[in-house]
């Protein structure tokens, strides 16, 4: 049986921020990654079953920036949708 794909997307709480705080998550999450730019805008709007620890260290930035409810971080989808 094959594992179910799950698309994470962090762009929602991004939408929460301030556009000065925007560049600041922006540049911590691309250290946090290691990717480049361009991955990091691949990434916050489809990440393909995102590993733990990278969703927990995303929560975590998000919570430096008083976003503290994970549900206003995460789009959640299946695969089938």
């Amino acid at each position: 049986m094959a594992i179910e794909k799950k698309y994470y997307s962090f762009t929602p709480g991004l939408e929460l921020l301030s556009k000065s705080d925007y560049s600041k998550i922006q540049g911590d999450i691309i250290i946090f990654l290691g990717c480049s730019k361009q991955d990091y805008y691949r990434k916050r709007a489809c990440y393909i079953n995102i590993p733990a620890h990278v969703k927990e260290g995303i929560e975590s930035i998000f919570n430096k920036y008083n976003i503290n409810d994970i549900r206003q971080i995460w789009e959640i989808k299946d695969s089938d949708e």
